[in-house]
């Protein structure tokens, strides 16, 4: 089979097809002819007998046939406290880690092919960087990645490029986010791109980790768990069922603290974004690509929280982390500890706090709110990567749009699967249900767009379930009356304009 697919993938790159379009880099409408990568005739080959990988292998990237006389690609992307985003975009040599090395050797491989030098430097603040940049009028980026919670600085602002007038960057195929994507496209604009070179947008998915251990002692082994998940019965009342008896009072002091075993519980904080995606109950949509209709409010959306309030007040299983005595993400810490029998961690913890965990473990998605909700659904960290291209760039798309693409293409076909399933399904080799459990959680995952304008005009209504959760305040309709008038108008007065939209 490696022979026959060998074969095949060296007459893939050998087929060309013509077509016309614009000269790469020259800012000009002229067309010319220019050779590309012809589709894969897949007509006579039995996909079912291949592998996951090597069916990617075969998904032509269409791209031209160029090369660019060693020119350089130049990103920037971030730097926090959070950690360092290059990483998706840069391995300076190999070094043994599968992951790494696929990154490496993708860079490689395409500068071979292109001719070009793939350059990264980051930036703490890179969303601030873009706007003085094209204040400044200067063109030193090609292509800079953020936060996608903060997108809207260089949006408000007119510093990103409308990525559908980029050439070459072809949303239908399997390298680009369309969940992400199709949901930050308003009157055909989209000024942040996720697709699988944004490795995060997959590490910090959320699903729910669970102690194979712990929960086995307390009488639910992990088939059972898979079997309430296949069976479409894992939902939010099951899992307050199941974790309600989890509590144990480790040190026998009959007192409620730290040192106790909880069935569940995290940090009121990003785990709290996550439910509303979890119950299928949208922020906001986009109709007919040219409207946005908030649906945050609803009788749906208070029986959440009355129900999540109580679950997290008055049941003897959950544990209630604040800023009083916690951080951000402990919940990490407290699994690996044993304090948790489950908690809703990102991907990320498999490969970042989870590998010094002395227990086994296996993941479960997102519960659904109850039996008739058609899938389990769950979101990304706000944290995840999304990418501008400066509008000072506007003379080299052509050229932004080639790279940016085929970084996309050859991620999906060598660096996402040593990620997805070398690093993260490799993990739970004693569990292989997991590696299902993990295929059903991304599937499922839902993007608002809400979160890209969160902080700004969208007024904190993506973290207003947070916000609830964490001050035991029941009061949603007043507090979301207390915006409503004011969003309606930020919607219509700033959002709007930005995406070309006239309101009668």
């Amino acid at each position: 089979m490696k022979k026959k697919l060998t074969s095949l993938l060296l007459a893939m790159l050998m087929l060309t097809s013509t077509v016309a379009c614009s000269n790469p880099g020259s800012g000009d409408e002229t067309e010319t002819t220019r050779e590309t990568i012809a589709p894969v005739d897949t007509s006579n080959i039995d996909m079912d007998s291949l592998t996951d990988y090597e069916r990617r292998q075969l998904i032509s990237d269409e791209l031209p046939v160029d090369t660019y006389g060693g020119r350089s690609f130049r990103v920037m992307t971030y730097d926090t406290k959070y950690g360092d985003a290059s990483y998706e975009i840069l391995s300076e040599d190999i070094n043994g880690d599968g992951c790494n090395d696929a990154i490496y050797n993708r860079n490689l491989d395409i500068e071979k092919r292109f001719d070009v030098k793939i350059q990264c430097q980051t930036d703490p603040e890179p969303h601030i960087t873009i706007n003085n940049l094209v204040t400044a009028g200067t063109d030193d980026y090609d292509l800079i990645g953020m936060y996608n919670f903060i997108v809207y600085s260089p949006i408000n602002v007119n510093s990103a490029y409308n990525w559908l007038e980029v050439p070459y960057v072809n949303q239908e195929k399997p390298w680009h986010n369309s969940l992400a994507n199709g949901n930050a496209t308003l009157n055909n604009r989209l000024y942040s791109m996720c697709s699988d070179l944004a490795v995060s947008s997959m590490t910090y998915t959320y699903a729910i980790f669970f102690n194979i251990g712990l929960a086995t002692n307390n009488g639910w082994s992990s088939r059972d768990l898979y079997t309430l998940v296949d069976d479409g019965e894992w939902t939010i009342d099951k899992l307050i069922e199941i974790t309600t008896n989890m509590y144990e009072n480790v040190n026998g002091n009959d007192v409620r603290d730290a040192e106790d075993v909880y069935g569940f519980g995290y940090y009121i904080s990003n785990p709290a974004d996550v439910w509303l995606a979890a119950f299928n109950q949208p922020i906001c949509r986009i109709n007919e690509g040219k409207e946005i209709e908030v649906t945050f409010m609803g009788e749906k959306t208070i029986s959440i929280l009355e129900k999540l309030l109580d679950y997290q007040e008055n049941n003897p299983g959950f544990r209630k982390l604040t800023a009083a005595s916690n951080v951000q993400y402990d919940e990490e810490k407290l699994f690996v500890d044993k304090k948790l029998v489950m908690a809703p961690l990102r991907f990320y913890a498999a490969y970042n706090t989870l590998p010094s965990m002395d227990a086994e473990y296996s993941i479960l998605p997102f519960p659904k709110w109850d039996t008739t909700q058609d899938k389990y659904y769950t979101n990304a960290d706000d944290k995840f990567t999304a990418f501008v291209i400066p509008t000072t760039a506007y003379k080299q798309v052509d050229f932004i749009g080639v790279i940016y693409e085929a970084l996309c293409a050859e991620t999906y076909k060598t660096v996402y699967p040593e990620y997805y399933d070398g690093a993260l399904k490799g993990r739970y080799s004693a569990e292989p249900e997991t590696a299902e459990m993990i295929d059903l959680i991304m599937t499922g995952r839902n993007f608002d767009f809400s979160f890209q304008f969160g902080q700004s005009y969208f007024l904190n209504l993506p973290y207003l379930m947070r916000d609830m959760l964490m001050n035991n305040n029941s009061s949603l309709n007043s507090e979301y009356k207390k915006i409503s008038k004011k969003l309606g108008k930020n919607i219509e007065n700033e959002i709007y304009p930005l995406y070309g939209i006239e309101i009668d």
